[in-house]
């Protein structure tokens, strides 16, 4: 039996009246850690409705989908089922879902991850690793071969209001998964230059932000009657010296702006004004209880309380090598034993800006040292969607 896992804060909603075999899940519940109530919810119609009445929290720290294992034999077809390790760094424990093998990963949002297949028939995939639930969206590109583009959900698909978004150069579209999952929208945005790792997109509630590598911004409300593509000149100056990374991030429905060099030493915070089309330089302090998640489709503000002992102004970045135009030199990344051990994101914090270096440190995971080939670790967001709890 697992260790007891920590209280969760129970639901906010009226609990319905207990029926003869609840005690049982109530009884299991302080033995629970998280992926175990999320098994103990699929097995069936009362074991939801036990699970429900328990009322526990997602985890407030999300976790790293660690890249594929290698293969025993012949590597899967693409799209066919394959287990991913997802890793709960404060918890330190792994758990291991099938997800569609060769799909690369694009956008994380409320326990939902979008995927574009590599192969055709090119389509997009909202997926639910740990209930199975899959939606199967058509490519917004038509037959254009379009390979570099940004996506974001703007809430989980339990959301009556959730939008995907993509972005690319000169374009965005826009869809509503749930209603059929393929009746694009096409927006114009005349002057975005679509960059692997300098340009990126956001949303706060349905509000999606894009940008470019020259700090330019574009954005609109795709619930709007009529949505409309606004710009802004917010362009800034930089150290020379370096080609910087960006990454968009909300935080109490504020559109953060990180720069960061390639190795994650030096990093700078800027919070958007969109009215005096500027970005507003902040201090390590103006995140209050926050730690920095980054990666691209996936990055995220959470409280430091939920990083296992990490200090506000942490910042974690999710190690991405297909999603960078820079290349890491001197890393044996399959494992076999001769050269460096494989790492998966690393931990720094904020300094007093892009000319203060910060101590980096590479990070990986205890329990399976050298097992795992190259490819990108992405952030995901488990989470309780109460609307399937009868």
């Amino acid at each position: 039996m697992a260790a007891a896992a920590p209280p969760y804060p129970g639901s906010a909603r009226a609990r319905p009246r207990r029926l003869p075999g609840d005690h049982i899940i109530a009884a299991l519940a302080p033995h629970l850690r998280f992926a175990d109530h999320l098994a103990h919810r699929i097995a069936c119609r009362s074991w939801r409705r036990g699970c429900r009445l328990i009322g526990r929290a997602p985890p407030p720290f999300p976790w790293l989908m660690l890249p594929p294992t290698p293969a025993s034999g012949a590597a899967p077809d693409p799209g066919t089922p394959q287990r991913r390790v997802f890793y709960d760094i404060p918890g330190g424990r792994s758990y291991a879902y099938p997800v569609p093998a060769s799909y690369r990963y694009v956008a994380s949002r409320g326990g939902w991850l979008v995927l574009a297949a590599s192969d055709p028939p090119r389509r997009l995939v909202v997926l639910n690793p740990i209930t199975a639930t899959r939606l199967v969206v058509s490519w917004p590109f038509g037959k254009d071969p379009t390979e570099g583009f940004h996506a974001v959900l703007t809430a989980s698909l339990a959301d009556p209001v959730c939008f995907l978004a993509v972005a690319t150069d000169r374009l965005v579209k826009y869809c509503r998964p749930t209603l059929g999952g393929g009746d694009w929208a096409t927006l114009r945005a005349p002057g975005f230059r679509y960059d692997t790792a300098c340009s990126d997109l956001v949303s706060v509630g349905t509000m999606v932000y894009l940008m470019d590598e020259r700090r330019k911004l574009w954005r609109a409300d795709l619930a709007a009657a009529e949505p409309k593509v606004e710009r802004r000149a917010t362009a800034f100056v930089l150290p020379s010296g370096e080609r910087w990374r960006h990454y968009l991030v909300e935080s109490l429905g504020h559109v953060l702006l990180v720069v960061s060099d390639d190795h994650h030493k030096r990093i700078g915070l800027y919070r958007l004004n969109w009215d005096a089309r500027l970005w507003v330089r902040m201090p390590a302090s103006g995140l209050g209880d926050g730690v920095l998640l980054l990666g691209r489709g996936c990055s995220a503000a959470v409280p430091a309380s939920a990083a296992a002992g990490r200090l506000p102004g942490s910042v974690l970045v999710g190690r991405q090598p297909w999603r960078s135009t820079f290349v890491h030199m001197g890393l044996n990344f399959s494992g076999d034993g001769r050269g460096e051990q494989p790492w998966f994101w690393t931990e720094s914090r904020l300094g007093a800006g892009l000319d203060d270096d910060q101590l980096v440190m590479r990070k990986t995971v205890p329990q399976r040292p050298g097992k795992f080939t190259t490819g990108d670790s992405f952030w995901f967001f488990p989470a309780i969607d109460q609307s399937d709890c009868p």
